[in-house]
């Protein structure tokens, strides 16, 4: 992660480039380079665009990471592993972190800006790598907590800086395309997308769906609550914090929960519907009018339909479940996101 960081920050203070970043085809040679020496890295990266611009062929790239780093002493692996499928589980990985952003619909890696000060501060205090005489201290040094860098706080995007992404990726993202890749996620497909094939399937369906009701209803004030990065994709699910549901929708004086979950069977019903109802009574109090909840799956188990029924009738919340055919559905055939009882 520090030599991707530091090579990006060299690669972007470089005034012969355009700012964007590392590009997805240079990333083999950061995962076969042999020391932390970020200064040759750049200028090896530097060369090659100097030589191929920003396109190199696989059979240059990986003719570097063999021959010239690895000097003939890599085990075999073919072109594909090298240049697709390493790179893109790195990249799954780094942006676990939240500090990297996806650029140029996935071509480039960059450092996500809404998490500069964590990077400033892990380029500053982690950009030595201490040596360890035993196991013993390794494991000792892994386990400490570093107090400052968990107490930077993220930068959140206000409403309208976040309605202005969803509708650029709605701008981007035909809805053909994002139905599309809503139906893949029934089965639990991957996508061959540069930037949603790097999301995992429940982050991807929490994406896909605050799309889909902006694709539709562009005027509708949307709040997802999964955290981004600057380019708004999202960097993890929501995960229910602070008893806030996924995406949060207002419709005149109406509000609609928008709930999302890969899950099903019995697992959909014992982890989903009762938080799915703390948090629509939750929101509920900041509802002028009526409030609702749209439970969004891939299937509705059984159970968990008998579950939202009795929570219906003991609470009166108004949950309504659907598979993702059927919210598909209903967003085509239907005027407004809010559903009466």
């Amino acid at each position: 992660m520090v030599l991707l960081l530091q090579v990006i920050k060299k690669l972007n203070d470089d005034p012969e480039y355009n700012g964007a970043g590392i590009s997805k085809l240079e990333i083999p040679l950061i995962l076969y380079w042999k020391d932390n020496d970020s200064e040759a890295l750049y200028q090896r990266i530097k060369q090659l665009r100097e030589e191929h611009s920003y396109n190199p062929s696989w059979e240059i790239v990986t003719e570097i990471c063999r021959d010239e780093i690895m000097e003939g002493t890599d085990v075999e692996r073919d072109d594909k592993s090298i240049m697709v499928d390493y790179p893109d589980e790195f990249i799954r990985k780094m942006r676990l972190t939240g500090l990297i952003s996806l650029r140029g619909a996935g071509r480039f890696i960059d450092i996500n800006k809404n998490e500069i000060e964590k990077v400033e501060y892990v380029l500053e205090h982690y950009s030595t790598y201490p040596t360890f005489a035993t196991e013993r201290e390794y494991f000792d040094y892994m386990a400490e907590t570093d107090e400052n860098l968990i107490s930077l706080r993220t930068k959140t995007l206000s409403i309208n800086e976040n309605d202005k992404l969803l509708l650029k990726w709605v701008d981007t993202y035909s809805w053909n395309t994002i139905k599309s890749e809503l139906k893949g996620l029934v089965k639990k497909s991957n996508s061959s997308d540069e930037v949603l094939k790097l999301l995992s399937h429940s982050i991807r369906l929490e994406f896909l769906t605050s799309l889909a009701i902006k694709s539709k209803y562009r005027d509708l004030k949307i709040i997802p609550n999964y955290p981004t990065d600057d380019e708004g994709i999202p960097t993890s699910t929501a995960g229910g914090q602070g008893n806030q549901g996924d995406i949060e929708c207002f419709e005149d004086d109406n509000g609609i929960l928008v709930e999302v979950t890969m899950s099903g069977g019995r697992t959909q019903t014992m982890m989903e519907v009762w938080p799915i109802a703390r948090h629509l009574t939750e929101f509920s109090k900041k509802i002028k009018a009526e409030s609702m909840c749209h439970f969004i799956a891939p299937s509705i188990f059984t159970d968990s339909e008998k579950q939202i029924k009795y929570v219906k009738d003991t609470e009166g919340l108004n949950i309504r479940p659907k598979s993702i055919d059927d919210f598909i559905i209903f967003l085509e055939t239907s005027e407004k996101l809010f559903e009466m009882n």
